[in-house]
């Protein structure tokens, strides 16, 4: 425990300096670093109270790293190291791509927030893939934890649909679970997904593709959290009727709060970090309602301490994410997470995650 609040506090001594460097090249570091070994090596602390079981998934503890972070199915292994009960790799695109004109990742401090507006920077189907089999063979024996993979569109796509479907099928046999992606701001059209009739449209057709695979991974949908309560009842009623596994809550938002200096405010991109919470959390309990807690859902958006997971919870999230949170708090937020979280549902008289959630709507 010492030895944890030593780094914690090096950490916050060491931030003003990483935050003098361009945000991407900082994050291009922090990858190389990662892959020299210099993340943490947290053995999952094994808590009973945090196990939970979804989708057929046994998670060490609820708490998963968002995609965004390891785009490319660089450091899978590195970010189990940090104690997450899962990891979610991508967005990947079919084929490669660069993403938008730099800059594109703008870090705000004093709001513990970022925008960014990357545009699915991608390395491909191809190469991701054989960096996951890689992974798939040194790791299928360790129990790491889950891995998920989140699957994006290409820009210049004409048929979405066709897109998912090539990276179900291809990245099947390797998900513990699946995610497609049509919640971020920065490619043209890719919001237009969540309108009623696309929607119904497209998860038909990645329903089938997933369901004509040898194995069959759980499929999750992810959806932004800016949206009105009419499109999250669309939203709801589609998601039920296709019999997808799950929806994750939510991507980045393209409002601008008022803490956002308003000479960063009208950068272009979605915005995530402390700013989203309670619009996410809010929008995740309205979900939660309206999919009558037929389908699990998944809250993502601001998530920097215990306190907010617990809420995410409480609101209907059968599990979380994040990602913005360990640039302002380090590596070890996720290990102060999950211990913090075993503590509020021991206070409250939960036996169990699944015990505590959707019980604050």
């Amino acid at each position: 425990r010492q030895a944890e609040m030593t780094s914690f506090n090096f950490y916050r001594l060491l931030r003003p300096f990483l935050f003098l460097i361009d945000p991407e090249k900082a994050h291009h570091l922090a990858l190389m670093l990662l892959k020299m070994g210099a993340g943490p090596h947290i053995k999952n602390d094994a808590l009973d109270i945090l196990k939970t079981r979804v989708c057929g998934l046994n998670f060490p503890n609820p708490v998963g790293l968002a995609a965004g972070f390891d785009k490319q199915a660089e450091v899978m292994d590195e970010m189990f190291g940090f104690g997450f009960g899962f990891v979610e790799l991508g967005s990947i695109t079919p084929r490669p791509q660069s993403g938008n004109a730099k800059p594109r990742l703008f870090r705000i401090a004093e709001a513990e927030a970022i925008i960014n507006r990357f545009g699915f920077n991608s390395d491909g189907f191809d190469v991701c893939q054989r960096r996951i089999i890689a992974h798939y063979d040194a790791s299928v024996q360790k129990s790491l934890g889950i891995l998920g993979i989140n699957i994006g569109k290409n820009k210049d796509s004409t048929d979405a649909a066709a897109d998912y479907t090539v990276g179900i099928k291809k990245f099947a046999p390797y998900a513990h679970y699946l995610t497609v992606n049509i919640s971020s701001p920065n490619t043209p059209g890719l919001r237009d997904l969540q309108e009623r009739e696309k929607l119904a449209g497209l998860l038909e057709q990645v329903m089938a593709m997933r369901n004509a695979c040898a194995k069959k991974p759980p499929l999750f949908v992810k959806v932004a959290p800016d949206q009105t309560t009419g499109q999250l009842a669309d939203i709801a009623e589609v998601a039920l009727a296709s019999g997808v596994d799950g929806i994750i809550l939510g991507n980045t938002t393209v409002t601008r709060p008022a803490s956002i200096p308003a000479v960063l405010a009208k950068e272009t991109g979605g915005l995530s970090g402390k700013p989203l919470f309670e619009m996410s959390t809010s929008a995740l309990a309205s979900l939660y309602k309206l999919t009558q807690g037929k389908i699990p859902l998944i809250g993502c958006g601001g998530i920097a301490s215990a306190q907010d997971a617990y809420a995410k919870i409480l609101a209907g999230a059968s599990l979380v994410q994040l990602y913005t949170a360990l640039i302002f708090e380090g590596p070890f937020l996720v290990r102060r997470v999950n211990r913090e979280l075993a503590a509020l549902l021991a206070r409250d008289g939960f036996k169990s995650v699944g015990e505590a959630v959707g019980k604050g709507t």
